[in-house]
C-alpha cells in the first residue's frame, strides 16, 4: 500500500473509532499528527481528502469538523441565538413541515447534477457501518434534495433547521439503540423518496418523505 494510502486508512479508522458527533471539532492538527504518528504535512493531505469527500470541513483559525459544512459562513452568526430558543420535537415538526415540500419541487426541477449528488449520498450510505459517518451523509443527502428544489429562500430556511438538527444535544438523541437496523430501514425509505423524485412524480416524492420523517419521529420520540 502506498504512504498516502496508508495516511489515509489511519485517519478513517480514528475517525470512526472515535465516534464524533455531527459538527464536532477534531483534536488540533499538531494533536492529531503526534496520535497517528504522521507529520503534519500527511495529516493535512489525508484530511484534505477527506474534506473533498465530504466526511470533514475545515475552517482556517478553527479547525477541523466532523461533518460536512452545510452552511454559507455568514448563516451562523444570524441563527446562532435560535440554537437556546428550540429543541428537538421543535426541529422535527420543522422539517416535517418544510422536507416534503421541497421533494415535490425537486420531483419538477431537479437536474442531471442533482440526480447524480442524491444518487452519490445513497451509495456512500450503503457503504458505510458507522452510525456517525451514515448521519453525515443523510444530512447530505436530505441538503441536496432541498438544493434540487430549486428555491433559494427554502434552501436558507432548511439550512437554519439543519443547524439546530445538528446540535450535540440532538445528535445524542438521534443515535439508535440498533444502528444496523435503523441503517437498513432509512436507506430503503430514501430509495423511496429518490425512486419518486426520477419519475417526477412530485406528490409521491412529498408523500414518501412525509412518511420517511415520520419513521424517524416515531424513532425519537415514539409517536406519530
Amino acid at each position: 500500500m502506498r504512504q498516502a494510502e496508508a495516511d489515509l486508512a489511519r485517519l478513517r479508522d480514528y475517525i470512526s473509532q472515535q465516534e464524533f458527533a455531527e459538527q464536532e471539532r477534531l483534536p488540533p492538527e499538531r494533536e492529531l499528527a503526534v496520535i497517528l504518528g504522521l507529520t503534519r504535512n500527511r495529516l493535512r493531505s489525508g484530511l484534505k481528502k477527506l474534506a473533498a469527500e465530504g466526511l470533514v470541513w475545515r475552517h482556517v483559525g478553527k479547525g477541523t469538523f466532523f461533518g460536512r459544512r452545510l452552511l454559507p459562513s455568514a448563516i451562523p452568526l444570524q441563527i446562532s441565538p435560535l440554537a437556546d430558543l428550540t429543541n428537538p420535537r421543535e426541529v422535527m415538526e420543522a422539517r416535517l413541515s418544510i422536507e416534503p415540500e421541497l421533494a415535490r419541487l425537486a420531483a419538477y426541477r431537479a437536474k442531471g447534477s442533482d440526480f447524480t449528488e442524491i444518487d452519490n449520498c445513497m451509495q456512500k450510505m450503503e457503504s458505510v457501518d458507522n452510525w456517525n459517518t451514515f448521519e453525515v451523509w443523510d444530512c447530505r443527502l436530505h441538503r441536496a434534495i432541498a438544493h434540487a428544489a430549486g428555491n433559494a429562500l427554502m434552501l436558507v430556511i432548511f439550512d437554519v433547521v439543519q443547524a439546530n438538527r445538528n446540535r450535540e444535544l440532538f445528535g445524542r438523541l438521534r443515535r439508535p439503540i440498533e444502528p444496523t437496523r435503523t441503517i437498513k430501514r432509512v436507506i430503503q425509505e430514501h430509495a423511496e423518496v429518490f425512486d419518486a423524485l426520477r419519475h417526477r412524480d412530485p406528490e409521491r416524492a412529498a408523500e414518501t418523505m412525509r412518511q420517511h420523517l415520520r419513521a424517524v419521529r416515531q424513532s425519537l420520540f415514539g409517536e406519530n
